[in-house]
């Protein structure tokens, strides 16, 4: 164990099908990423180990590219420090490579933007490949549409029609988006060729609101249903009110793509 207090940057991936979300609840029988976690790395490290995430995940979301950092003691190399904490991990959690950072990194605040793709499979039947990371949707949708309404969404507004009912206390709802779009999908490849009727909703923004990517999703099926038109969502986000978007779309559809510094 050295003196010498170190800043760790850790990027990896999960499948969020079995926990309750990113952050450690107070029960114990309540099975988190962020307890699980921490749990490993103080048993690898030797000391307790607090972790700041880039992005609090939802129950059910899943990650291919999440940033957290914390501190430690610990003069252990970098490069054993994935290696060594993958064989302490469960299988749905998989460390991809660590970096030590100056002590203000902040994996939480310093983030320039973050990505979100929201994947449906618009099929007839379903996929027992990627059934835990895609809303199977058997009736058809009219992506042109979709993408087209989610485009709306671009630049910098209050996006309270978009955000969980009893987050309205929050302080301030206005977010940027830079990117969104809604496209057939390559992401996901079998044997070689693409996931037939796969779509993704892609959104970039700098943060996001609770649910906020998850109500855009379930506010674009209905536009590919027909049950709204593209040019509903100006009108959606000048009311301020949540009733006026679609459902909140399943969780299992949504994987945190990216983290941007």
């Amino acid at each position: 164990m050295g003196n010498k207090l170190r800043n760790i940057k850790l990027t990896l991936e999960y499948d969020g099908t079995n926990y309750s979300g990113w952050q450690k609840q107070e029960k114990q029988d309540v099975r988190t990423l962020q307890a699980t976690i921490e749990t490993a790395l103080s048993t690898l490290l030797g000391e307790t180990i607090d972790t700041n995430i880039a992005g609090r995940t939802d129950a059910g979301v899943h990650a291919f590219s999440q940033v957290l950092n914390f501190k430690t003691s610990s003069d252990m190399s970098i490069r054993r420090i994935p290696y060594s904490l993958n064989a302490l991990l469960p299988e749905d959690i998989a460390a991809k490579e660590a970096a030590e950072v100056v002590m203000d990194f902040d994996a939480r605040r310093n983030p320039r933007w973050r990505e979100y793709h929201y994947y449906i499979l618009n099929r007839p039947y379903r996929t027992v490949f990627a059934d835990r990371f895609v809303h199977h949707e058997t009736r058809s949708l009219d992506i042109e549409a979709m993408d087209k309404a989610v485009r709306y969404l671009i630049g910098r507004h209050d996006f309270t029609s978009f955000c969980v009912s009893q987050s309205t206390a929050i302080e301030n709802p206005v977010r940027t988006v830079l990117e969104a779009s809604c496209q057939t999908s390559n992401d996901i490849v079998w044997f070689g060729e693409p996931l037939d009727g796969l779509i993704a909703i892609k959104v970039c923004a700098h943060a996001f609101l609770h649910n906020m990517v998850r109500i855009i999703a379930g506010t674009a099926i209905d536009v590919g249903l027909g049950i709204l038109s593209p040019q509903d969502i100006p009108s959606i986000l000048k009311a301020k009110d949540r009733t006026k978007a679609g459902k909140t779309a399943p969780a299992k559809g949504l994987t945190l793509v990216k983290v941007q510094y």
